[in-house]
């Protein structure tokens, strides 16, 4: 089966505008994805749909002192959907609302610099493993801000965009991960979101780590010039890994035995396979990595169906099942994205240029 290509917007201006043409050119995925969110947050986090509106305003305070221009993007994206407030501030702070963990959600990550790669150029690349839910709510957004770098990235439903990569060629891809630290505070995906306004590395990295944020993810974050971090976050830390070898992977456990104190205890079975496999596909192919190499290691299907190309598990209830929703590989010193629908195994890859 081959998969539709991801449609894509165009938008621009200041926050609030922008976030309306994105409102408003996703209306349809948009109130679907609302529509799915009333249903399935009772069943996910054993809370109201009310319940998780009244918990996601503790965020507010904290998001608008920390990226207030990013909070109204998110209210543009709102009025451009016709959606109230309150309800796409919820979805935006989805995984902050609970401590419960029903299952732990994938997502694999590579980067590569140009000494490993066939053209010198520095790549990064990204499955985007969530609920099954949302597989018809995905697209793509090609922004040109007023108030910072033109950016191209990834997103789906009501939500900001926090994958991609930006004008500066800098590059984010985010890992779901799970420490026990979580509290009231700045969104996770504000910081992300932050990460694509950022005119050099360090401002990226700091953009990971706001004080009083809620919790965290693990970014994996490049740059055209070939620095590599991986930035593991938690609510009260963080640690920062420098990529020596020229090259990194992560999937959805720490890495870092200071940030492994903070996890909460589970076997992370299927992210430790993801993970090593993908180092090992990526391994094989150092000194000359394509686009089309890192293709081949995000439809990989060892593991199945827990792989690295994630796919439904019918014995999963409906609201817990996995999957790759797409699939993203970034030149950053060319400034083009290549991105798949997900499953990638189904889906082919098309080129957008920032």
């Amino acid at each position: 089966m081959s998969l539709r290509p991801l449609p894509i917007l165009e938008v621009q201006g200041p926050p609030l505008e922008r976030g309306r043409q994105q409102g408003e050119g996703a209306r349809p995925l948009i109130l679907r994805a609302v529509d799915y969110y009333r249903e399935v947050i009772p069943k996910a986090i054993k809370l109201t749909w009310e319940e998780a509106s009244r918990e996601a305003r503790k965020f507010l305070p904290y998001g608008e002192e920390a990226f207030p221009e990013f909070v109204e993007e998110i209210r543009g994206i709102a009025d451009g959907a016709g959606v109230p407030f309150h309800e796409v501030w919820t979805l935006n702070c989805y995984e902050g609302l609970t401590d419960v963990r029903q299952q732990i959600w994938g997502c694999t990550c590579l980067a590569v610099r140009g000494e490993h790669t066939a053209d010198g150029h520095v790549l990064l690349a990204h499955n985007e493993d969530w609920n099954s839910i949302d597989r018809d709510a995905v697209y793509l957004v090609r922004a040109r801000p007023d108030d910072g770098p033109a950016f191209i990235g990834m997103t789906y439903g009501p939500l900001l965009v926090n994958i991609g990569l930006n004008g500066e060629g800098i590059g984010v891809a985010i890992n779901s991960v799970y420490p026990t630290d979580g509290r009231v505070g700045v969104p996770r995906i504000l910081c992300s979101r932050a990460v694509l306004n950022a005119r050099t590395i360090g401002q990226a990295i700091r953009a990971c780590v706001p004080k009083l944020r809620a919790g965290g993810y693990s970014y994996l974050l490049a740059d055209h010039h070939g620095e590599l971090y991986s930035v593991e976050t938690a609510a009260t830390t963080h640690d920062i890994q420098y990529g020596e070898d020229g090259w990194l992977a992560h999937t959805n456990h720490y890495l870092s035995s200071k940030m492994q104190a903070l996890e909460e205890p589970g076997t992370y079975s299927s992210s430790h396979v993801r993970l090593n496999r993908a180092r090992r596909l990526l391994r094989a192919q150092l000194g000359g990595v394509t686009p089309e190499h890192l293709q081949t290691v995000l439809r990989d299907h060892v593991n199945y169906p827990d792989s690295i190309c994630v796919h439904e598990d019918p014995n999963d209830p409906p609201y817990e099942r996995e999957l790759t929703l797409a699939s993203l590989i970034m030149d950053l010193t060319d400034h083009v994205l290549w991105a798949a629908p997900g499953p990638p195994c189904q889906g082919e890859y098309a080129a957008y240029r920032l």
